[in-house]
């Protein structure tokens, strides 16, 4: 803010490789706050920045220890921060920083500081799909056909009730184990079911089997304040990466019916959560909405809510200062965002991969991108008034890409599946 000392940050966004954090801080420092951005090497490739330390918004790029490999260190360097430069609120935007953090809240408090996660309570159970599921059903709310799976026979359980395809998903999105977040999967028939589960399995958390649903993927962003809905915004995930449960490369906003959006504030409300939050569905084949999992943090759909209108990474931070919280009921419909990185991931999985769930023909695919730069306006990471991100971004792509050339050799003995390219690689939250 005008006025205060240099070394004085009102704000520190953990996770600077992830798009959200840029978007954040973009958000936050054009109305008039100092920012400062933490990330850690282990979350992003060798010897290079996250594209957000190259934006003229990043008040102070802030090195810190992997939270994989060291999470106490990671922790600690994050309170000395706060120490060392009067930090008003940290924000954590990934999953891991987020359980890492909560645990630490009362550490921030002692120095004055706000950590902006949603209380423990609630974290425990959003983070948690079997007990989020539990809640659901208590409010009447749809989700998939689901069984619990501790091994074959009960994946043979999940085969009589559905029949293949059907997705396996781990109950929890980050586990300590793995530095990034992990995905659901679909499987086509028992061999591949056994072995996602025994991965799964091995990381000490519960899996579930649960039926497919093929329709579209939708996401209701909520900002909540003492059990009152004070924004929220709509969109509709058109592609993702990877293609099931993914992150959005490519979203719409949309309107929320009346209905569907009670239902997300009544979930959200009764897990206990404060401040921001995103609510998954996905439809079913004859439409009906089927809430996925629920998430405790900014939305990876948040520059698509930024652009229709709804600056989320505000409302936090006046909630956590204690200001009033101006509520936000309306937004554009129909505003398009790209993350041109992801769409060519998409596209790449989509090719090599046809044939699977949530794949398209070739043709399909090609056209489906190609046709993309005449209908979006607006791309992750690119700001006329700050391209350093974009152009920092776009040549880590090309460094991945130039890789996965080099080791086009061993794609090939491995049977020509598909590669997938890291999110660390390309910074994907």
């Amino acid at each position: 803010m005008a006025g205060e000392t240099p070394d004085k940050y009102d704000i520190l966004i953990l996770d600077a490789e992830s798009k959200i954090a840029l978007t954040s801080a973009r958000s936050l420092a054009r109305a008039g706050l100092r920012v400062a951005l933490g990330g850690t090497a282990g979350q992003r490739r060798p010897n290079r920045k996250p594209p957000s330390w190259h934006s003229r918004y990043c008040g102070r790029a802030v090195e810190l220890p992997d939270y994989t490999s060291a999470p106490e260190a990671f922790i600690d360097a994050v309170v000395e921060f706060v120490r060392e430069h009067r930090v008003t609120v940290v924000l954590p935007v990934g999953d891991a920083t987020v359980a890492l953090s909560a645990p630490h809240r009362k550490r921030f408090a002692e120095l004055d500081c706000t950590l902006a996660v949603a209380p423990d309570a609630a974290l425990e159970i959003a983070t948690d799909k079997v007990r989020t599921l539990e809640v659901a059903a208590k409010l009447g709310i749809d989700y998939p056909k689901s069984i619990p799976v501790t091994g074959v026979a009960d994946l043979r359980l999940a085969e009589a009730a559905f029949g293949y395809p059907f997705v396996v998903k781990p109950s929890v999105s980050w586990t300590g184990q793995a530095a990034e977040r992990v995905h659901p999967t679909e499987v086509i028939n028992e061999a591949e079911a056994v072995r996602s589960t025994e991965s799964y399995l091995a990381t000490g958390c519960e899996v579930i089997a649960q039926q497919m649903a093929s329709g579209l993927r939708e996401s209701i962003s909520l900002f909540i304040a003492g059990d009152q809905m004070l924004a929220y915004c709509g969109a509709a995930a058109l592609r993702t990466t990877p293609p099931l449960g993914g992150v959005s490369v490519m979203r719409e906003s949309v309107p929320v019916d009346e209905e569907l959006l009670q239902a997300c504030v009544n979930l959200a409300t009764a897990i206990g959560i404060e401040g921001a939050c995103e609510v998954e569905f996905r439809r079913d084949a004859s439409g009906k909405p089927l809430l996925m999992e629920i998430n405790p943090r900014l939305a990876g759909t948040l520059e698509n809510a930024m652009h229709a209108g709804v600056n989320f990474p505000l409302l936090i931070w006046q909630q956590a200062t204690g200001q009033p919280v101006q509520p936000v009921r309306s937004y554009k419909n129909g505003v398009r965002t790209r993350w041109l990185s992801g769409d060519m991931r998409w596209a790449w999985d989509s090719l090599s991969q046809y044939g699977r769930p949530d794949t398209v023909s070739p043709a399909r695919t090609i056209w489906t991108f190609a046709s993309e730069f005449f209908r979006t306006r607006y791309y992750d990471y690119v700001d006329i008034r700050d391209l350093r991100p974009a152009w920092a971004e776009l040549w880590d792509t090309a460094q991945v890409i130039r890789d996965q050339w080099v080791n086009r050799k061993q794609w090939r003995e491995s049977g020509g599946g598909a590669i997938y390219i890291s999110n660390s690689q390309l910074s994907a939250y």
